[in-house]
């Protein structure tokens, strides 16, 4: 390595363990809220029988789950964009590789993925905040029709 300049092979390596991090975020991301709406739906009659205020600290605890998730998320999609940028600045010439790869990897952009992050987890909070703050006055409302 030159000094002060990153080897391709070193930020091709970089880049998937990257990727990796992202994919273990989301694993997360789906697990605790699988988990969730188990307990949502399986137990809802003990979710029922819980105080206001512990189902309002049970979707403060939600937030904040969602909020450093989200973030971890987001961090790791904007050096990911950084890395592709630096990638495709270095050694992105396009006669260096096959055109789909070129298009899939050395072209592939991250920038927008911050606000799929807050779209998925700003949605999946209100949805699960409301089941368990909200949750007997939707289940009156879907017994009156």
């Amino acid at each position: 390595m030159v000094s002060g300049v990153l080897e391709e092979s070193a930020l091709i390596e970089a880049i998937m363990m990257t990727r990796t991090q992202i994919d273990f975020l989301w694993q997360v991301f789906i697990t605790v809220h699988i988990a969730v709406f188990a307990m949502l739906f399986i137990y809802g009659k003990s979710v029922d029988d819980l105080k206001l205020s512990v189902r309002t600290f049970a979707a403060l605890g939600m937030a904040a789950f969602e909020w450093i998730n989200g973030k971890a998320l987001t961090a790791a999609y904007l050096l990911l964009d950084a890395m592709q940028d630096q990638y495709r600045a270095a050694f992105g010439q396009p006669e260096r590789f096959q055109p789909k790869f070129y298009e899939q990897f050395v072209l592939a952009q991250y920038s927008d993925r911050p606000n799929m992050v807050l779209m998925t987890h700003g949605t999946i909070l209100f949805v699960v905040a409301t089941a368990l703050v909200a949750r007997k006055l939707i289940q009156n409302v879907g017994s009156d029709g």
